[in-house]
């Protein structure tokens, strides 16, 4: 039985054994499902109905499986309704908080949980804890706000949050005194792995103490570098607006004699919103990403080379890029590095390479433009299904658990999983090798040079 599939100690019936495996649900779940009153005719899930973790076959990559094919190995739970249920709903007290920095569709998840809870199921008390972890450590400081389904009703057309996004805050004993206080015993967490980590330190706490609350995961990154899921909600807006923003230094760079257009994207640690953006936009001449190391010397060389040809070029490059090329060799107050900024460096690299032959850049960082923006139709449509299935998931009674899609189907995997580390765009994927031919970059600037690692530690993309 592999990690992804072991949720015995991630159901309130079962969290205090030794359990192992998935969780006979029909014979601990003794509460009729209202949707199962409301809609008679309606499918419900089976407790055992699983999506497997691996769907790839003869691999071309067959000199080890990666890391995530090991924990996937028995497969995911699917996160849907279920006709029986472990939680009474007229007994809920849910909260949802959101953590971290902004992303497009908070409002919509904090929107579609609200209405799953007030309408399918007939909860009346949701709490928005406001200011993050912050809000459930001191709820003095940052009172909750309630949370009604009139009051979500429209929040979905804005960017932000309507509950405020901190980071920081964590205290799992404070948070677990406040939530026994304020009587919840269903809480949404919405943000990134160190929200996971933290969320999953929390239910640890929870355990501890006995403290029956279903805390339930919804992994939330603009990067898209959450593991194990396909896609994080907000990252197919973050490339939306990215590839129109490359758009526009395309209209720049080419109005202009030997003009470069350069735009940095968000991208601290994963390279997957500049390899999209760039394989969307398809203007894009060179793409810089942190799994990728390159040289000036390299850059330079194709930027002679592209402006030869074309007479203009545009480059898009993640703000982890190149750190090897700007690195500030300090770190913030929290231990973690302090980056150099890439984008200003290859401007003024750039500007002083082409001022003698009479070409120029035009830089362009639209960092907080795209985190800030409403969400797409698209990923609305995902954060609705993510929300619900969360919900679903919280009242059929698990607990330390993230719900993500796997093969686009919503499944939930233990939080534990979500907080081992950042999904990374590997080299040889075909989604980057796919960019690099889109772009038309060199070899010595594709990171293709050499075999294929076997992945045997990352979750990176197929």
């Amino acid at each position: 039985m592999s990690e992804s599939a072991n949720l015995g100690k991630c159901h309130l019936a079962t969290w205090q054994t030794e359990s192992q495996g998935p969780v006979d649900e029909d014979a601990v779940n003794k509460t009729k499902n209202p949707l199962a009153e409301q809609f008679p005719d309606m499918t419900f899930l089976n407790s055992f109905e699983m999506v497997m973790g691996n769907i790839i076959q003869n691999h071309s990559r067959s000199s080890g499986c990666s890391r995530s094919s090991e924990v996937l190995a028995s497969g995911c739970l699917r996160a849907n309704a279920a006709k029986h249920i472990y939680w009474d709903p007229s007994k809920v007290k849910a909260a949802i908080v959101t953590c971290g920095g902004l992303c497009p569709g908070l409002n919509s998840i904090i929107r579609g949980v609200t209405k799953c809870l007030w309408n399918d199921y007939g909860v009346r008390h949701i709490l928005g804890i406001t200011a993050g972890y912050n809000g459930l450590s001191d709820p003095v400081s940052h009172p909750p706000i309630e949370l009604t389904e009139k009051m979500v009703r429209d929040i979905h057309m804005k960017g932000g949050s309507i509950i405020k996004a901190a980071r920081g805050g964590f205290d799992a004993e404070k948070i677990c005194d406040n939530l026994s206080r304020l009587g919840i015993n269903m809480l949404f967490l919405v943000g990134g792995d160190g929200t996971q980590f933290a969320g999953n330190l929390l239910y640890e706490a929870a355990r501890k103490r006995q403290l029956p609350v279903s805390i339930v995961g919804i992994p939330k990154s603009i990067d898209n570098d959450v593991v194990l899921f396909d896609r994080t909600f907000g990252f197919d807006t973050a490339v939306a607006k990215a590839s129109e923003v490359i758009r526009n230094a395309w209209v720049e760079a080419s109005s202009c004699e030997r003009g470069v257009g350069i735009v940095k994207l968000m991208g601290r640690d994963s390279g997957f919103v500049a390899m999209h953006g760039a394989t969307a936009a398809d203007v894009v001449d060179l793409c810089m990403i942190p799994e990728v190391k390159v040289e000036m010397k390299d850059v330079l060389a194709h930027v002679d080379q592209t402006l030869a040809q074309k007479g203009s070029m545009v480059i898009a490059v993640a703000e982890g890029a190149g750190q090897e090329l700007v690195a500030t060799g300090e770190k913030d107050a929290t231990g973690h590095t302090i980056y150099g900024d890439i984008g200003v460096h290859l401007r003024d690299t750039l500007n002083k390479h082409l001022k003698p032959t009479g070409g120029r850049t035009f830089y362009i960082d639209p960092s907080y433009i795209i985190r800030s923006v409403p969400i797409n139709p698209n990923d609305h449509i995902y954060c609705v299904r993510l929300a619900n299935d969360a919900v679903h998931t919280a009242m059929r009674g698990y607990t330390g658990v993230c719900v993500g899609a796997l093969h686009n189907v919503i499944c939930m995997l233990p939080s534990r999983l979500i907080a081992t580390g950042k999904k990374k765009v590997r080299p040889h994927s075909s989604s980057w090798q796919g960019c690099i031919h889109i772009c038309g970059m060199p070899r010595t600037l594709s990171g293709l040079e050499g075999s294929p690692p076997v992945n045997r530690v990352g979750y990176g993309n197929a």
